[in-house]
């Protein structure tokens, strides 16, 4: 008799996740681009929406972890990367084969980094770009470029370049935030983003074509600038104590 456990309801929302992975694949196939694009993005709702669960439910598991993680890879890196090449075929060229590679290439490589540094069953901070948030940072573009131009990559070059910057701060170190860690801890200011953050919510769900992919810019952007501003940091510092020493 099969034994039904806590972990059971954590679990049908990463199986709904590689299903959704596993229909987009099948949509770029058919030259279905919107919902191809649609469903990774489904698919990280899913992929949130699962974790907090086994949170909440007290069910979380390293075979939860690693079932995750699996169902990422099909999610944001198998399937951004089937879609990536769809839109650039025009020729069967070795360049575009290897470019549409990167996406499924950096992603397994960030989601293993990911499993072996990680410690108990909660994080603090992403060290490089989340796959998920790399995922729908290349549909959102796609989905922006649909409602604005009526076609998927109007500009070809830039959609490229998207592919590759992504893809490196996927296995850089730049530290990016968790979004539900980021309030601060005056009661005031809680509140304060608490309502811009519902607000933004509304928003995305209102223009959802319109506003993904300039935040999810802004997101990636925030972890390159914190970075740079610790780099110039740590050479000042640097400097200061070789001047000390002098």
């Amino acid at each position: 008799m099969i034994k039904v456990t806590r972990s059971i309801i954590p679990g049908l929302f990463t199986v709904g996740n590689l299903f959704l992975g596993f229909y987009s694949v099948i949509c770029s196939f058919n030259g279905r681009i919107n919902f191809a694009c649609w469903f990774i993005i489904f698919a990280g709702l899913l992929d949130t929406a699962d974790g907090k669960i086994a949170r909440l439910t007290r069910s979380a598991s390293r075979f939860g972890i690693e079932y995750d993680s699996l169902a990422d890879v099909v999610s944001f890196g198998l399937a951004p990367s089937v879609l990536m090449y769809s839109l650039l075929s025009g020729t069967s060229s070795f360049v575009i084969i290897l470019l549409s590679f990167l996406p499924l290439l950096a992603g397994s490589i960030r989601l293993a980094r990911f499993n072996i540094q990680l410690t108990g069953f909660d994080k603090e901070y992403f060290v490089g770009l989340p796959i998920p948030m790399a995922a729908i940072t290349l549909v959102s573009f796609i989905l922006f470029s649909l409602h604005f131009y009526q076609v998927p990559a109007r500009h070809p070059l830039v959609l490229s370049v998207l592919i590759i910057v992504v893809s490196l701060l996927m296995v850089s170190t730049i530290r990016y935030e968790l979004l539900s860690t980021a309030i601060s801890q005056n009661k005031v200011l809680q509140i304060v983003q608490i309502v811009i953050s519902l607000l933004l919510i509304l928003a995305i769900i209102i223009f959802p074509l319109v506003l993904l992919f300039p935040l999810m810019i802004v997101y990636i952007l925030s972890g390159i600038i914190r970075w740079i501003f610790q780099q110039i940091s740590s050479l000042n510092k640097g400097e200061s104590v070789f001047e000390s020493k002098h």
